[in-house]
């Protein structure tokens, strides 16, 4: 699929025009993958960015699974109060910046109509495959193995905004000197 191809160049590239203060992380459920990584991205990013988080599965104020909130929770994230909630036009106009996980999120957000130029793949920013599976149906030791891959790559991510916040703040900063 060419946008898994391609996924990498263009989510980093994408990242660079973006002024990124308000992002929308989406999975497919809205309980595992996107809740964690939006958790991250507001402890990373403070204030300075709104984070919000949402998915495609039908029924929203569905609770995280238990084992993941404990799983979330060994790595600094609290997920006992999330709740799902369901993907809207709304959200995807409001966003500046889309984290997807896999690409049938975003076959969804094309298909919903989400701008392409909004679109970033988490699994470009870390080191490995582009796509970060779904620790839905996975073992412990392998849902752990996705957290962290969730985490390194939030991470990182995290810091490309700040880094390019920071460098837009000083041009504009020099600017008016």
């Amino acid at each position: 699929m060419f946008a898994v191809a391609t996924a990498r160049p263009r989510s980093r590239a994408r990242l660079k025009r973006t002024s990124a203060r308000k992002i929308l992380v989406i999975c497919y459920g809205n309980i595992y993958r996107s809740p964690f990584v939006a958790e991250l991205l507001k402890a990373r990013l403070g204030g300075s960015v709104e984070v919000r988080s949402a998915g495609f599965h039908a029924v929203a104020g569905r609770p995280s699974p238990e084992r993941h909130v404990r799983i979330a929770h060994d790595y600094g994230v609290r997920l006992e109060h999330h709740r799902s909630s369901v993907a809207s036009a709304e959200d995807l106009a409001w966003a500046d910046l889309i984290v997807l996980m896999d690409r049938h999120n975003w076959a969804a957000l094309r298909h919903m109509g989400a701008a392409e130029d909004k679109l970033v793949w988490l699994g470009a920013f870390a080191p490995g495959p582009v796509e970060i599976p779904d620790p839905y149906n996975r073992g412990d030791e392998e849902a752990r193995r996705i957290v962290e891959r969730l985490r390194d790559a939030a991470e990182l991510l995290a810091s490309r905004i700040s880094n390019r916040s920071s460098a837009v703040g000083d041009a504009a900063l020099t600017r008016d000197l």
